[in-house]
């Protein structure tokens, strides 16, 4: 599969998201080689742009919540989406189709590092997520695009980078 030149760039080279509280940089490697981040219809590139952009976003509101000047960076190795893409047929009108149950969970592979105003390893480590089931997520809206990984990386920043104290 080929990626244009100008959107590998964007993935690979810029620091896709920043923010002016806490921040978030996510570095995408060699996405195109990533398990299963597969279009069901339309043209491949932007379903993966998309998805990283999505992705990103949901990152970039949960840095707003760290401590000023405190950056999260992220380099993602692979992503695999929730779901497996079934060929078209008949049954599914000659359209590929995302089809998501438990046996196909969310998973992403990632280093990961928190840094301070100054540039210091707050934390830092390597992460091999993996979606909780789906009955959990329905329970929790689930027809949000890309819902599993949204709240897989949602737990995971609470449960790893930050977790706000209530005053």
């Amino acid at each position: 599969m080929k990626i244009p030149i100008a959107l590998l760039f964007s993935i690979l080279i810029l620091p896709m998201v920043t923010m002016a509280d806490g921040s978030a940089m996510v570095y995408w490697v060699n996405p195109e080689g990533y398990k299963d981040v597969i279009a069901s219809d339309g043209p491949q590139e932007e379903f993966v742009a998309r998805v990283l952009r999505e992705l990103e976003d949901t990152l970039a509101r949960l840095a707003e919540s760290l401590p000023d000047g405190q950056k999260l960076e992220m380099t993602v190795t692979d992503l695999d989406l929730a779901g497996d893409v079934k060929l078209s047929g008949i049954r599914t009108r000659n359209q590929n189709v995302r089809v998501v149950k438990d046996s196909y969970p969310a998973r992403m592979t990632f280093h990961y590092r928190l840094l301070d105003a100054s540039g210091k390893v707050l934390k830092e480590g390597d992460e091999k997520l993996q979606s909780r089931s789906l009955s959990a997520s329905l329970r929790t809206g689930g027809d949000e695009p890309l819902g599993m990984e949204k709240r897989m990386l949602r737990n995971w920043f609470k449960q790893t980078i930050y977790r706000p104290t209530k005053k």
